[in-house]
């Protein structure tokens, strides 16, 4: 029969090992959860643009859409950045923003910078066309339209 001590070990491996395998397991499946590319499925709307030149891309597991015409059949998300090929070359898009107002960010090509907001979240910034430019043509217009 076995002794006491070597009940002791086979029991305490045993633990372990089920400790271990629960662990990597649990690791495993946190990560497939974490680049499970339905966190960014849906509709993402251009912010800072104005409403004629809104681009609108639709993430599905069907491909890319940029304002209803497809332009990839897949993608890869990494759960921080989104790569696509098109016709046009390699685009990667960024997650940015919060839980409360998901946003992604073109980085590259690095120019003109675009961000974009999931569908309905839009509340949650200011989308109209009130972007950085005008605000300085305002401040610009104002300041040598003032009375002297």
């Amino acid at each position: 029969m076995f002794s006491r001590e070597q009940l002791v070990k086979t029991a305490l491996i045993s633990v372990l090992t089920v400790l271990g395998l629960s662990f990597a397991s649990l690791t495993y499946f946190s990560y497939q959860e974490y680049v499970n590319p339905k966190h960014v499925y849906g509709s993402w709307i251009e912010i800072g643009t104005p409403s004629y030149d809104t681009d609108v891309l639709v993430l599905s597991a069907e491909g890319v859409f940029r304002n209803k015409r497809l332009i990839s059949t897949m993608f890869e998300f990494d759960g921080k950045q989104i790569n696509l090929q098109t016709g046009k070359g390699e685009f990667i898009y960024q997650l940015a923003g919060t839980p409360n107002s998901p946003q992604i960010k073109r980085i590259h090509p690095s120019g003109p910078v675009k961000r974009f907001i999931k569908k309905g979240y839009e509340h949650t910034v200011d989308t109209g066309s009130a972007g950085a430019g005008k605000n300085r043509r305002a401040a610009l217009s104002e300041h040598f339209n003032k009375s002297k």
